[in-house]
């Protein structure tokens, strides 16, 4: 009897919601598809590879990918990879077929053979391990030709058979038969997240291959739960990413922002957080439609998003992408409520951050701190759902647990005033704090979008011997956890600061944020000095003088801090729109049942 012809189809698009272009991305000097396709080629059954994509554009990288590489490509819809599979069985002539995810980079050829022999001597049409064996491996399920067909004819209208293909068959046991492979002794372990859909599942794995001191290619998966049991801190690296359903929820998310320049950066930061939560806990790609400056993307690439500078405020959104399944507004100069509402009409969930113009009248949900602005809001005529609370402020940053403050005879006094200054307050302030003697060390952030930051930083190093600059930083949160007491201009920060229990002293740049400040004072988190523009050095100086010399006072303001900003903003409004968009599909989908 002629044995059954064994194809292995990866199925690979540039277009990942979660990490664009991954397939692609390199590991160890190598793109993570060539992993995929040198492991594949050690296997004693496979007799072909064909890596199955899209006709979409952007797929083209693949295909040139496939002509440099020797491997046959072939191209289907986007949105149904089942006909993808379909047209790969038809045109390599499969017998049985080895769905493989293009994000898992250790597969293991003998466990894939182990799994097609079981699949092969049961005559089964799909092959999962024995009840209860755990196995390390991942990203490969090995049918047959018959399956498929019977997908096609039964399935082919299922969302779960057309995204996931063997999906189906394991939340539809009886569909097909199942055979059932023993236990794979030395891969019968947990081993956590394997696969590669964010870039700090990238990151993981090009940190195993460094510890491993294994070039592309040689990593084992054997020798990488080995590496775990004696490393597990490794898994710190991406374990906090949940893993896709099989069930469809994912999607993709649209962020219009304002950011750099003018504005700032807060926006972009706190956006970014909410977007990594998206992304990592709820499966829901991202990307960034920005209002602003250029600069204002760098940080938005660096995080793994796909970003697109807008032409001005008011540009059309939906030449961005086509129809997000999440629409998220956070911006002071934007769209019109008209223009919201004829875009709203085509996404399942539109969104505001902080929004007090009429366009939030157009949105399903809005955001708000428990400032004195949202009191006054008028919501008449609008369907919006309010969220209004501590526990939805976002921060720019990830939340870590502040650690206690070590006391210090010289007290840190932590000076910042957003990415950009457009107002000038670290001068002022610098020039302000001159009055003081030197009992204290003050450390000046100098924000990556600061107009002359080199002559800022310059001037003021030049004005004290107890100033210092922080120039080219990440992030701040070792300088929150580091000082005692902030003199920061209002916005994005003073939510940072209240989190990591930091006593803050405002300076704020409008009425408006002069109002919020006072609920920030009203929670005793910080004290406002007023506007900027207004405030005198004397002033500026006696108030930082003060609470640095009342210890007892920043002590409750700290934890006034901490148990009023719990830093879980980011991970909660992403819970509240994924459990939205659940909602919303799940009324669309009974409403077509009932037609």
């Amino acid at each position: 009897m002629k044995p059954p012809r064994v194809v292995a189809v990866i199925q690979a698009r540039m277009g990942s919601t979660r990490l664009p272009g991954k397939v692609l991305k390199p590991i160890a000097g190598k793109p993570l598809l060539w992993h995929i396709v040198h492991r594949l080629q050690k296997s004693r059954l496979i007799q072909a590879i064909v890596v199955a994509t899209s006709t979409n554009p952007r797929d083209d990288a693949i295909v040139e990918f496939g002509r440099d590489n020797d491997v046959l490509v072939v191209r289907g819809p986007e949105e149904d990879v089942l006909a993808r599979f379909a047209r790969a069985a038809e045109i390599t002539d499969a017998d049985i077929i080895v769905r493989v995810s293009s994000d898992a980079p250790f597969l293991d050829a003998e466990f894939i053979d182990h799994l097609v022999d079981a699949l092969i001597e049961q005559q089964g049409d799909y092959v999962l391990l024995e009840e209860n064996a755990e196995t390390a491996h991942e990203g490969v399920d090995p049918f047959t030709r018959r399956g498929l067909d019977k997908l096609m004819m039964d399935a082919a209208h299922d969302p779960v058979a057309r995204e996931h293909v063997t999906g189906y068959f394991k939340l539809h046991p009886d569909f097909v038969r199942i055979a059932r492979a023993k236990p794979f002794p030395r891969l019968a372990r947990a081993a956590g997240r394997l696969t590669i859909d964010t870039p700090d599942d990238l990151a993981f794995v090009e940190a195993v291959h460094a510890r491993l001191e294994a070039k592309a290619g040689e990593a084992s998966l054997g020798d990488l739960l080995l590496l775990l049991e004696r490393e597990p801190s490794l898994r710190d690296l991406n374990g906090h990413v949940r893993q896709k359903e099989i069930a469809p929820q994912g999607g993709l998310a649209l962020i219009r922002c304002d950011g750099g320049g003018a504005y700032g950066f807060g926006h972009v930061k706190r956006m970014i957080a909410l977007a990594r939560a998206l992304r990592d806990s709820e499966g829901i790609g991202v990307e960034f439609a920005v209002n602003g400056g250029e600069e204002a993307l760098t940080p938005i690439l660096q995080a793994g998003f796909a970003a697109t500078l807008v032409p001005s405020p008011r540009w059309n959104l939906g030449s961005v992408v086509a129809d997000p399944d999440i629409f998220i507004l956070d911006c002071r100069d934007g769209p019109t409520r008209c223009e919201v509402e004829r875009f709203a009409a085509r996404v399942p969930v539109t969104a505001v951050i902080d929004d007090g113009s009429e366009r939030r009248l157009a949105a399903d949900l809005a955001y708000y701190p428990p400032v004195p602005q949202v009191e006054d809001l008028d919501w008449t005529g609008s369907h919006c759902s309010v969220r209004t609370g501590w526990e939805w402020t976002l921060l720019g940053l990830a939340h870590a647990s502040p650690r206690p403050r070590a006391v210090s005879a010289r007290p840190t006094l932590l000076v910042t005033m957003g990415g950009s200054d457009p107002y000038g307050f670290t001068l002022k302030a610098a020039h302000a704090l001159t009055a003081l003697e030197p009992l204290f060390r003050a450390r000046f952030v100098i924000g990556p979008g600061f107009a002359h930051k080199e002559q800022v930083a310059k001037a003021i190093v030049g004005l004290k011997s107890n100033f210092e600059t922080i120039e080219g930083a990440d992030g701040l949160a070792t300088e929150y956890a580091a000082c005692d007491l902030a003199l920061a201009s209002f916005g994005v920060t003073a939510y940072e600061l209240a989190a990591y229990g930091v006593p803050a002293l405002y300076l704020c740049a409008t009425d408006d944020h002069a109002r919020s400040a006072s609920a920030f004072e009203h929670a005793g988190l910080g004290l406002s000095l007023g506007l900027g523009g207004r405030v005198c050095d004397r002033t500026i100086a006696d108030a930082v003088l003060s609470l640095l010399s009342d210890g007892r006072r920043r002590r409750d303001m700290r934890a006034a801090g901490l148990m009023t900003v719990d830093g879980n903003g980011a991970a909660r409004i992403a819970r509240d729109l994924a459990a939205a968009l659940s909602a919303r599909r799940a009324g669309a989908k009974a409403m077509a049942n009932w037609r």
